[in-house]
């Protein structure tokens, strides 16, 4: 493991230093948590050593991006770096682009194709076989400790990517990050940036009403509470909480211990009546950022950048990051208006079983104009985790270009017997003329509008094929390690990301 990690720090400081030599840098960052992180850190470390560029940010990589990018790149005779994507497109990335332009891909995502011109950087953990811990915001933090050594206090922002990322495997089962974003945390506290302690993982515990906490409670989700307000006054009334101290809300810090422990307990209760998966999955390490004032618990801000970026509004999202106070003035409304978005998509899946198929194996929710694209991966990830957890699960919904999003999830069993949600998805959103990639057990896709019924025949009978062979499906060439990567993770706990990149 710590012979992987060497070669990753010794690429990124060949990154790094293509990124020095550049003269004007264009970014292509991705419109989530991780990827607004990933650009931030970026930007940061170009400001600091006096690199101008230019930052846009994207719903999803796709060849038509890729060729404007890369026609943009030769006129303007300008670098490009791809953050949190890049790596499914390695093939469109090598024809499009000149062999005198500078690209670096920063990604964490699994790889489709292959790059063999020099003057195209490709860092990427899962090469080296280091898959499942660490995220893109990460993997740009590697990269600008390697520019740099004052950006060691960027490791914050890698860290509230990785946490926004959590779907995908960047946390464990008990809320605590793991592996390499474990390193870069110690970096993060060293910094003085993070302050890590345990506790119940809901969302506002600093900033909102206990009853709007339990509302607006996505993950971890609870049955006939989760998308109610007076579901959720009952509830605390039923169990003896008050809402009030006097005229003023109480918020979960003014909780007693006592309190603390009767509140835990009840919601564990709720969501095994609610037949949710791992019931007791409330708890876990919590992490405060002591540089953003009332928004300093790191889930609640990753979901604030989520809803910035869902929005359109991932550069105010960059603001945030870097601690614009005139960015801070408009949190509220955008995130409020984002959970009331992502509650009432949760909540029409739950009131219309009759748009989702089941088959043998996996459930398609069928939402079309009824949930939207940008946050379609928000609601199958929280119904994944909640509601339909005994199978795979793929959602469906209309794009805004006339095409069909599609957004996948498997829990770890799947994953642990060999299936692999990127493979199956890309490879038939080709098959149907779309493109998709991903990772193991969260992978996505867009595929045309009338091509749904293919894509999902196709999909069936690849699940059910590979789950009844019931054998480990292992990656081919430099992906092979992944597995032993994942097994190894505690041999790097107790050193930091400083001893590689001090040298």
């Amino acid at each position: 493991m710590l012979e992987r990690i060497e070669k990753i720090v010794k690429y990124a400081i060949k990154v790094a230093e293509a990124i020095k030599s550049s003269n004007y840098i264009r970014i292509i960052s991705h419109y989530d948590s991780d990827g607004i992180t990933s650009a931030s850190i970026m930007v940061k470390a170009l400001l600091r050593i006096g690199k101008p560029f230019h930052l846009s940010f994207v719903n999803q990589l796709d060849e038509e991006i890729i060729k404007n990018v890369a026609r943009d790149a030769k006129e303007k005779n300008m670098s490009v770096v791809f953050l949190d994507l890049g790596s499914g497109f390695l093939n469109e990335i090598q024809n499009y682009f000149e062999k005198n332009i500078t690209v670096v891909i920063c990604d964490h995502h699994q790889v489709i194709g292959e790059t063999y011109s020099k003057n195209i950087f490709h860092l990427n953990p899962v090469i080296y076989g280091i898959e499942d811990n660490i995220s893109g915001s990460g993997v740009t933090y590697i990269v600008a400790r390697a520019i740099s050594e004052k950006n060691r206090d960027l490791s914050e922002l890698a860290i509230i990517g990785a946490i926004g990322d959590a779907q995908v495997g960047s946390i464990g089962s008990d809320w605590g990050l793991m592996g390499l974003n474990k390193e870069i945390l110690k970096d993060a506290v060293v910094e003085k940036k993070i302050k890590v302690d345990k506790g119940l993982r809901l969302f506002g515990r600093t900033t909102r009403p206990i009853h709007k906490v339990l509302e607006y409670s996505i993950d971890p989700y609870i049955p006939g509470i989760t998308g109610s307000e007076s579901a959720s006054v009952q509830f605390l009334k039923e169990i003896g909480i008050e809402l009030k101290n006097g005229n003023k809300w109480r918020v979960l810090k003014d909780l007693t211990d006592e309190e603390q422990k009767k509140l835990a307990t009840h919601i564990i209760l709720e969501r095994i009546r609610g037949n949710v998966e791992n019931p007791d999955w409330i708890f876990g390490d919590v992490y405060e950022l002591l540089d953003k004032n009332e928004y300093s618990d790191a889930n609640e801000f990753a979901t604030i950048l989520n809803a910035f970026g869902k929005q359109g509004k991932a550069n105010l999202a960059v603001a945030l990051c870097l601690n614009n106070e005139w960015a801070f003035e408009m949190v509220n409304t955008i995130l409020e208006k984002y959970r009331k978005e992502i509650g009432s998509a949760v909540r029409w899946v739950e009131s219309n079983k009759k748009h989702i198929k089941e088959s043998e194996n996996a459930y398609y929710i069928m939402a079309g104009k009824n949930i939207s694209e940008h946050i379609i991966s928000n609601v199958a990830s929280i119904v994944n985790r909640s509601m339909l957890t005994d199978k795979l699960l793929f959602a469906f919904a209309d794009t805004e270009n006339g095409n069909v999003k599609v957004s996948a999830r498997a829990d770890d069993s799947f994953v642990d017997r060999g299936l692999s949600l990127m493979d199956i998805v890309s490879e038939t959103a080709k098959e149907v003329g779309g493109y998709g990639g991903g990772h193991r057990g969260a992978a996505g896709a867009t595929i045309p509008s009338d091509k749904v019924e293919k894509f999902i025949d196709a999909v069936d009978k690849k699940i059910n094929k590979l789950l009844k062979q019931e054998k480990k499906i292992v990656d081919t060439g430099d992906n092979k390690g992944a597995e032993n990567g994942r097994k190894t993770k505690k041999e790097v706990e107790g050193k930091g990301l400083v001893q590689y990149l001090s040298s």
